[in-house]
């Protein structure tokens, strides 16, 4: 890579300038002018959007603080939660939702949904989910990608979510794009690889893309798939309803819609399908997929179809779960509101408090001092007091899964194991994007 002082080659420019000129140009509720020629005096730059659509992409987590010292979207990164894929920190990596199979292989084509930010603003300046749009396409190896996400994409698996952190290097450089992208600007995306293709079958596709029937072929598959994956689920086939499902997910991305009818029948079914996973990795205590299925879902519900009460209710049972008390309030108090004699709903927010209550227990005997904590103690005898009058209530009771945290002491969580053994419960070490947290579920 030149020196940041030194003319960019030609042949850099014409990357920058294509892959500018993808993300930027015909976005929909986007409105980026700019006259690049000689005459400053005539330059017009404009930037518009939607507020209503851009609202629900807006993440204020993405917002650092302004300082000298601080390295771009810093707040995001921990010790163990990424990877540096250059080896110079240019492009670090965070894992949000595994995916399935092989990386993208060298100069296959493929499909991704992404929502990009720049550093310190709140509102991303592309979102590919607006207005319904399919997935982007992109040829690996010809240029049309900034390098930096290139470099993060070839590391994804089909259906993986994740978090690229680029620096301007291997971004947008000293020119940026105006009006939006300044110079030397750090660029997050989350993408979601949707599929990947290679050169020999994508032409199949363009082919088959080419048929003005071909959404509504495609959602016959979709809807075979789905009621497959329904019976799968009913038989407890959790891994095979899971497949089924996205399989069906896949199909819908990859044939997008070409009309305001095709666009909210899609909408629909992305819906129906991520809100069924999210109650298949609920059975699974896979709890913060459930809560991504939750924010991929009202990608497409929050415009197009009706709110779902099993969404919010698989979610906030998943956050309860994960003991983030006070969002799963909030999901469960939208279920309630969307279905106010459930009494389903009703149980979830009484065990809701009763786990709250069994928390605040937690805390109060193994409080320690958050300078000095050593995360890998062994919990206090009073801890295993509360602990085993808790999951004797929770044996006795009606609730399907007990969650707890512990600290990362292998001997505690052998002794949760044993204890929950003699009542023929399952336990499961909860993770998040493939790491294993400190939080320990028991299942019946």
């Amino acid at each position: 890579m030149a020196d940041d002082n030194d003319e960019i080659p030609s042949n850099v420019l014409n990357i920058l300038k294509t892959a500018s000129e993808e993300i930027l140009d015909k976005q929909d509720g986007f409105c980026f002018t700019v006259d690049n020629g000689p005459n400053e005096e005539n330059t017009v730059e404009k930037f518009s959007y939607d507020e209503s659509e851009i609202a629900e992409f807006i993440n204020f987590d993405m917002l650092g603080e302004e300082g000298d010292n601080l390295e771009s979207f810093n707040h995001l990164i921990t010790n163990t939660n990424h990877v540096d894929l250059t080896g110079d920190r240019k492009v670090l990596k965070i894992l949000l939702d595994q995916g399935i199979g092989q990386v993208v292989p060298e100069n296959y084509v493929v499909l991704i949904h992404y929502i990009a930010y720049i550093s310190n603003l709140q509102e991303p300046f592309d979102v590919t989910y607006l207005q319904g749009r399919r997935p982007k396409r992109f040829t690996l190896g010809n240029g049309e990608l900034l390098p930096g996400l290139e470099i993060g994409i070839k590391t994804m698996t089909t259906g993986e979510h994740a978090r690229f952190i680029i620096k301007p290097e291997l971004a947008y450089r000293e020119l940026g794009c105006p009006p939006r992208i300044p110079p030397n600007a750090t660029i997050l995306f989350d993408v979601h690889l949707v599929s990947y293709f290679s050169p020999e079958s994508i032409l199949n596709f363009d082919r088959e893309s080419r048929d003005p029937d071909i959404f509504y072929k495609n959602l016959v598959q979709v809807k075979k798939l789905h009621l497959e994956a329904n019976e799968q689920f009913k038989l407890k086939n959790i891994e095979k309803a899971i497949f089924r499902y996205n399989r069906a997910l896949e199909l819908l991305h990859i044939a997008g819609c070409k009309n305001d009818n095709e666009e909210i029948e899609m909408m629909k079914y992305l819906n129906k399908l991520y809100t069924n996973l999210s109650l298949c990795y609920l059975k699974q205590c896979a709890f913060n997929k459930v809560c991504r299925m939750g924010i991929e879902a009202l990608k497409y519900s929050e415009r197009f179809s009706k709110r779902s009460a099993k969404l919010f209710f698989n979610w906030g049972k998943a956050l309860r779960l994960l003991k983030d008390f006070t969002e799963a309030n909030k999901k469960l108090q939208i279920a309630l509101k969307l279905e106010p004699q459930n009494e389903t709903i009703h149980s979830e927010i009484h065990k809701l408090e009763k786990d709250k209550e069994f928390h605040r227990n937690v805390e109060l005997v193994t409080f320690k001092d958050d300078l000095n904590v050593d995360d890998t103690e062994r919990m206090a005898p009073e801890f295993w007091e509360v602990f085993n009058k808790h999951l004797t209530d929770f044996y006795a009771g009606n609730d399907d899964v007990l969650t707890v945290m512990l600290n990362k002491n292998p001997d505690d969580i052998e002794v949760v194991k044993n204890k929950a053994s003699a009542y023929d419960l399952k336990v499961h070490v909860i993770t998040k994007a493939g790491v294993q947290t400190n939080c320990i579920a028991i299942q019946k």
